[in-house]
């Protein structure tokens, strides 16, 4: 859920803003405070401070301080506290070895120089180095000499791994193809490869649970402890009939669709990455050049499978920046005259011109990747993808009010952000509880962390129910500290916790068998099954076109193609009413588009339902749309079994 490019931007634009002021001695913090063992500097942060000039002061890499301290992301401020590791290398209690903190860029590979170790010396002393590292990661370094493990015959495992020897002229493309494997997967077995590239004679790693089948087997990612294996029974419901969307007949009129797709495919990294701040807060996606490619290369996938079921197209690709100018020279030039369907831009501030152009010409016009849209309330033709937070909390919490005598338990942090999605939760949970049950009141406590502490969340749990546990905070050590601090009494309690969305930006620092020992319940917008035939399928034909490994913005280009040029061809270019008895099989998204009033557009509402069981499973237990589409048969929520010594 954390990004380096989220970090990336948080540096530069406060470095950008380097005053006077900032070049001045900045008083480095003599407060310390011990959080999961590790020594932070507290440090506050004062009038014309900057974050390149207090990672000066306190010798410390600008990502460190951004990793640690994810709030910044939104918000730099004075009087905010930030969080600063005072090392990221300690001695550990074995005087042998040290530990090192990962830090932005570094390697498995860099690692072992800097410390003159071997890269299986590190996997040795460290469990699941070979999924790759995390910024913030603990890694044991002990002090021997580095040598060469990979190329000694003795040391290979065959019965996990294919041995390949590198051959002249080979690439890590052609070496994916040959074992049908990702690049990515090669990398990730191989750091080293990233630093040295290839060297002819040289020995790396295929692992053999990372080759993707193209039969009907499952793909497996991973054989370890906390694989991911996703159920694929989702049930979909009949489809609600329209009145007259059955007259359209393409066969017969057989016509040439205009679709018009305006996207910043040649902008400029810095100018991406400057999104709206309300936009990418509240996005599950975050806008970069990319992205943007892989999103018109899996439209163009998603063109072709429809060409191929005998549907015309004629496809127009503009290249807009971000950019209020372009966008009404683009109108004024006639250029999205006659389009059938627009899709994008992508930035609201150009998208309002060019959907009340749509709007005038009653041309249906798609926002395509991010949440908020504040003209969907009052244009009809404007169709949202990307479900936003409020709605996804609306959904979740319809979903959870399907289920009587849970125990709900609210932790609040008391922040303003908390507040709003407290106050939205509550109504939502009572209005649902009392239509299902015909009950006053649902099971509903709300403890104020700060006057209460842990010991009013110990207090509030039941052990004859279930208890559900909400944590609104963003704020990575509160959240961390929460989980921490639930672990033991999931042994004596039955406890769900309720994901946020907000928990992707420092989702790497969060121990996952923290997650399964408190069956986190998760809601996305997104899910991809690669055990899907038609994922399977995609992914293939992705590589083969493509060269490369799609991603999440990939499926979500051909999700949107799919599914709008599907529209076209069953009810023609006035579709909007006829959506509901579209039956499409996507391959990462969950289309379910609701009108927003009477004048407004329309916004997906669907989202998945995740549960991180104790079986270390993730698997989907439901698909929420404004109904449930699968039986509201709830896991069997246990207290976890303490594990004999």
């Amino acid at each position: 859920m954390k990004t380096t490019t989220n970090i990336f931007i948080i540096i530069t634009l406060v470095t950008i803003s380097i005053t006077t002021y900032a070049q001045e001695q900045i008083k480095k913090s003599t407060k310390v405070e011990i959080i999961n063992n590790k020594k932070y500097y507290v440090h506050e942060i004062q009038k014309g401070e900057t974050l390149y000039a207090i990672s000066k002061v306190y010798n410390i890499d600008q990502n460190i301080i951004a990793f640690e301290n994810p709030e910044i992301f939104e918000n730099f401020k004075v009087g905010q506290k930030l969080y600063i590791p005072i090392n990221n290398e300690v001695t550990n209690n074995n005087q042998n070895n040290k530990i090192h903190i990962v830090i932005k860029g570094e390697t498995l590979y860099s690692i072992s120089k800097k410390y003159n170790v071997s890269i299986d010396d590190l996997n040795k002393n460290n469990t699941g180095l070979s999924n790759g590292l995390q910024i913030g990661q603990k890694i044991n370094i002990p002090q021997k000499s580095l040598s060469n493990v990979t190329n000694n015959t003795e040391n290979r495992d065959t019965s996990k791994y294919i041995y390949h020897k590198i051959e002249k002229s080979q690439t890590m493309y052609s070496i994916s193809k040959k074992y049908n494997v990702s690049i990515d997967a090669i990398y990730q077995y191989n750091p080293e490869l990233e630093k040295n590239g290839l060297k002819n004679g040289e020995i790396i790693k295929i692992s053999k649970n990372r080759i993707i089948k193209e039969n009907n087997e499952e793909i497996i990612l991973e054989t370890k402890s906390d694989s991911i294996k996703i159920s694929n029974t989702i049930e979909y419901i009949e489809p609600v009939k329209s009145i007259n969307c059955g007259n359209y007949n393409y066969t017969d009129k057989h016509e040439t669709f205009k679709v018009s797709l305006l996207l910043p495919i040649q902008s400029d990294a810095f100018t991406l990455e400057n999104e709206d701040e309300a936009s990418s807060a509240n996005s599950n996606f975050s806008p970069q050049p990319k992205p943007f490619l892989e999103y018109y290369e899996g439209f163009l996938l998603a063109l072709d499978s429809m060409k191929k079921d005998g549907l015309n197209v004629e496809l127009k690709l503009i290249d807009i920046k971000k950019d209020s100018a372009k966008a009404q020279e683009i109108i004024s030039k006639g250029e999205l005259n006659n389009s059938d369907l627009i899709i994008g831009p992508v930035y609201e501030q150009n998208f309002k011109l060019v959907a009340d152009y749509a709007l005038s010409k009653d041309i249906n016009i798609v926002f395509p990747i991010n949440s908020q849209n504040s003209e969907a309330i009052n244009n009809s033709r404007i169709f949202v993808i990307n479900s936003s937070f409020n709605n996804q909390m609306l959904q979740a919490t319809k979903y959870l009010a399907s289920f009587k005598d849970f125990n709900y338990i609210v932790i609040n942090n008391e922040t303003e952000p908390e507040k709003e999605i407290i106050t939205n939760y509550k109504s939502i949970l009572f209005k649902e509880y009392t239509k299902n049950f015909n009950s006053t009141q649902a099971p509903y406590k709300e403890i104020q962390y700060s006057q209460l502490g842990f010991g009013g969340v110990e207090n509030s749990l039941k052990k004859d129910t279930i208890n559900v546990i909400i944590i609104p905070s963003g704020n990575q050590i509160f959240v961390i500290n929460l989980l921490t601090k639930l672990q033991p009494l999931t042994k004596k309690f039955k406890i769900i916790l309720v994901g946020m969305p907000s928990w992707k930006k420092f989702d790497n620092n969060i121990e996952i068998e923290y997650l399964h020992n408190l069956n986190m319940y998760s809601f996305v917008p997104f899910y991809t099954d690669y055990t899907n035939l038609n994922v399977k399928s995609f992914i293939i034909d992705y590589r083969s076109n493509y060269k490369c490994e799609p991603s999440k913005f990939s499926f979500l280009g051909f999700d949107t193609g799919i599914y709008f040029l599907k529209a076209l061809k069953n009810y023609g270019n006035n579709f909007q009413d006829c959506l509901p008895n579209m039956d499409s099989q996507l391959l990462q998204s969950n289309f379910n588009f609701v009108k927003l009033g009477e004048k407004g557009g329309y916004e997906n509402n669907g989202i998945y339902i995740l549960h991180y069981n104790q079986d270390n499973d993730v698997k989907i237990v439901n698909v929420v749309t404004d109904k449930v589409k699968n039986p509201l048969n709830f896991p069997d929520i246990q207290v976890r079994k303490i594990k004999p010594n």
